[in-house]
């Protein structure tokens, strides 16, 4: 198999994942059953090429759907238990902090924007995601004796998708809001004041987020706003599925989404999952999103940040002035022709964004229910059937013409999408 299932696997209310590997050429397709535990899946596709290749293959793969229900649900392996002690008695707000190897001097400017918050009743969990010994004990001398900190090392390296779960699943039951923190940024004192009291106005809202100004690691403001590409959008599931507008260290929420958060659903589509793009999902399937038009702290870009690795060179830095916009725009084609030119891309856009795309609307699905948003639903329903549905594909293409009309919260991001499942079928035949 050469997309086993995760390991292990937690269901919660229910979880998709996708597995895949190769078949016997004498084997009927139509006859297999992809199982685990008591839950099975037809193939979703076989007979699929290599990759590199356009020959026909032996390649199939398939997502297996798992319900709250299941057997495998019953055996879901518990987290950590959340945090208790006097230095978290009375906090509302619990800020999940999530560190690797943090550089000391942006570390200790983050715990100092964090002291000088205006609001008081919040403490911070940190978990570190099986630092080095050193970084580890300068994290614990930059927390000092600092009872509102607690610290808690995993036993191993769990990737920053993970260590962030692991440190919003530490956080203690008495806080009734979470806010969430990286290792490097600097925060303006009102920060979890505004966000709170963001949520306070919007009592139908379970996650609020604001705008955040761009900095590099030497603390030069490099943009005003984080929408300097595009614009933000809280109000579209389709736009939120294909491109995530929330800023996880941004953002603030019920503990109540927790019921629906956790756990973070696998990985394996080949496209990193980001925590805060799952939570805004499961926060805007069932209730709007509230947007502080103003930004809250300052997102520090650096060569080492997660985000910029992860971006693997995609980046942009936000341009300066009219000529800088044009060169933008220019280098945004290029890389598309790129993605276009090269026989890989198109398969890499169907499996890194598509299939996980069909993932995550699958999951929500099976944890929100009939309690997501009719227009949330559909957009969700058409995004799912657009592999199979020529009129959903249609409507997928169609919204990649949205910028023309000053709509471009995605970046017509639908053309890769859509061109991915153009692969699918071609590569099909």
């Amino acid at each position: 198999m050469r997309t086993a299932p995760p390991d292990p696997i937690r269901v919660g209310a229910g979880t998709a994942f996708w597995v895949g590997g190769t078949l016997d050429p004498a084997t009927d397709p139509a006859s297999v059953r992809i199982r685990a535990g008591d839950v099975e899946a037809a193939l979703a596709a076989h007979s699929m090429p290599e990759e590199r290749s356009y020959d026909r293959g032996d390649l199939w793969w398939a997502m297996l759907t798992v319900p709250g229900g299941s057997a495998l649900a019953a055996s879901d392996p518990p987290f950590e238990e959340p945090v208790s002690g006097p230095g978290v008695a009375g906090a509302e707000i619990a800020i999940c902090m999530a560190t690797y190897e943090p550089d000391p001097e942006r570390l200790r400017v983050q715990l100092e924007t964090i002291r000088a918050q205006t609001r008081e009743d919040w403490c911070c969990v940190i978990s570190d995601d099986c630092s080095s010994p050193r970084a580890f004990a300068e994290l614990e001398r930059q927390v000092g004796e600092d009872p509102r900190f607690l610290v808690s090392r995993s036993p191993e390296r769990l990737g920053f998708l993970r260590n962030f779960e692991r440190a919003i699943a530490l956080a203690p039951v008495s806080a009734s809001l979470i806010a969430l923190a990286d290792q490097d940024d600097r925060w303006h004192p009102d920060k979890l004041d505004v966000l709170a009291g963001a949520l306070a106005a919007a009592p139908e809202s379970a996650l609020a987020y604001s705008d955040v100004r761009i900095a590099d690691g030497d603390g030069t403001v490099l943009s005003e706003t984080y929408f300097f590409e595009r614009r933000n959008n809280p109000e579209s599931m389709a736009s939120m599925l294909i491109t995530n507008n929330v800023t996880g260290a941004a953002s603030m929420f019920r503990r109540e989404l927790l019921d629906v958060a956790l756990p973070f659903p696998p990985g394996g589509t080949g496209q990193e999952l980001y925590h805060d793009h799952w939570l805004a999902l499961c926060a805007m399937a069932t209730g709007p999103l509230t947007y502080v038009d103003r930004p809250t702290h300052d997102y520090v870009r650096h060569d080492a940040s997660v985000t910029l690795t992860e971006a693997e060179g995609h980046w942009v830095t936000p341009p300066s002035g009219r000529l800088g916009g044009l060169m933008l725009r220019a280098r945004r084609v290029a890389r598309r022709l790129r993605l276009a030119a090269r026989s890989p891309g198109w398969r890499s856009a169907y499996f890194g964004r598509y299939l996980l795309i069909r993932q995550l609307g699958a999951i929500l699905r099976l944890r929100c229910g009939d309690r997501i948003l009719p227009r949330h639903r559909r957009d969700i329903e058409r995004l799912l059937a657009a592999e199979r549905s020529p009129a959903a594909a249609l409507w997928l293409l169609g919204r990649s013409f949205r910028p023309w009309i000053g709509r471009n919260d995605t970046l017509a991001r639908e053309r890769v999408v859509f061109g991915g499942i153009v692969w699918r079928k071609l590569a099909g035949r």
